[in-house]
């Protein structure tokens, strides 16, 4: 069995346990918060949608033309590469884009894929779903030292998540330009999962993986993730142009039209990172891991530079906890590792109580 399949048995059993944790913490919650929610909202954080757009009417998405050339413009400007509303595919979450993708793959035919570990272990809920086998190209992660992918020498689909968010560590430029000259010498199409992507810590915008071929590059992003406001639903694809009608057709067959209030936080969304972007909730993200690494909390940690997971070894006992480790990554070794959300603060909190009790 494969791998990933493996991990997805994991995240199925540790699901079921969030539910009930018996008393443990669950240092690795998707959940978290931060002080600049109603500045990110706006309007949105005061004023019901029903009185911000027409709630009478189907909100449909895709259908927005403004929103897909704010979403062009905002991509154009953050990655310095050329963008156009024809290459993007608006969408109420970055799940239904995944679900999206996984069932155009089966109705195109292809029953293999590959990809660079880890994969979100939704793509491997799908897989199975869909008969498609995952072929993983590489046994270490792309961050790791002598990463060394075997990309096959086929025509095939590439997929890779950049970052590679439980570490909050970006894939290498050297490995993406490696990735862009075999995608040109095999025709060969990529899927970047980017959903943590524009949470750079050192404050800079571009993101790598923008510089892959676009004509065959498929890159999903999600401003949910970017602002840390999940009750809104919202990410995009960015795709070749002749992919765009048939993903965006198929999206909307599954999973129909989204919300007033979510379409109307897409808009605010490009909006704010158009203007200001998110630079204070990045800088939240650091000044709690600067409070988590002061303590007692952990005894080892991995390198850090995006996103608000963090990689590390607690020194709470690990039967007071509920947390991810490598084993849901596809990643040996580690041991004592789990991923920490930065955001959380109960998480916090509670491994720093544990620590000092």
């Amino acid at each position: 069995m494969s791998s990933l399949f493996r991990m997805l048995d994991l995240h199925e059993a540790v699901e079921r346990a969030r539910r009930r944790p018996d008393g443990r913490l669950f240092v690795s919650d998707y959940n978290g918060g931060h002080p600049y929610v109603a500045d990110y909202l706006g309007d949105l954080a005061h004023t019901p949608p029903y009185r911000l757009g027409d709630v009478t009417r189907y909100s449909a998405i895709d259908e927005d033309h403004a929103l897909r050339a704010k979403i062009a413009l905002l991509h154009e400007s953050y990655d310095d590469e050329p963008c156009s509303p024809g290459q993007v595919v608006p969408a109420g979450g970055s799940s239904s884009l995944i679900g999206t993708f996984c069932t155009w793959l089966r109705l195109a035919g292809h029953t293999r894929v590959h990809y660079l570990p880890p994969l979100y272990y939704k793509f491997a809920y799908f897989f199975r779903q869909f008969g498609i086998d995952p072929v993983a190209v590489a046994e270490d992660h792309a961050h790791e030292a002598g990463f060394e992918p075997g990309l096959p020498d086929e025509r095939t689909v590439l997929l890779l998540t950049d970052p590679v968010w439980y570490t909050g560590r970006r894939v290498p430029a050297q490995v993406l330009k490696r990735i862009a000259d075999w995608q040109l010498a095999t025709g060969s199409l990529v899927f970047v999962d980017g959903t943590f992507q524009y949470l750079r810590w050192d404050g800079g915008r571009r993101e790598e993986s923008a510089a892959l071929p676009s004509g065959l590059t498929v890159r999903m992003v999600c401003p949910t993730k970017y602002l840390s406001i999940h009750g809104y639903r919202c990410a995009h694809l960015l795709v070749p142009e002749p992919l765009r009608e048939p993903l965006a057709e198929l999206h909307l067959n599954l999973h129909g039209d989204v919300t007033v209030a979510d379409r109307l936080f897409a808009h605010r969304a490009a909006d704010l990172m158009r203007a200001e972007g998110n630079h204070q909730l990045v800088g939240h993200i650091r000044a709690n891991h600067r409070r988590l690494s002061s303590g007692t909390a952990l005894t080892a940690q991995a390198a850090i530079e995006t996103g608000y997971f963090l990689f590390a070894r607690p020194s709470a006992p690990a039967d007071r906890l509920l947390a991810l480790d490598g084993r849901y990554f596809e990643l040996p070794g580690h041991p004592g590792f789990v991923r920490i959300n930065l955001l959380n603060e109960a998480a916090l909190d509670g491994l720093e109580a544990l620590a000092m009790s």
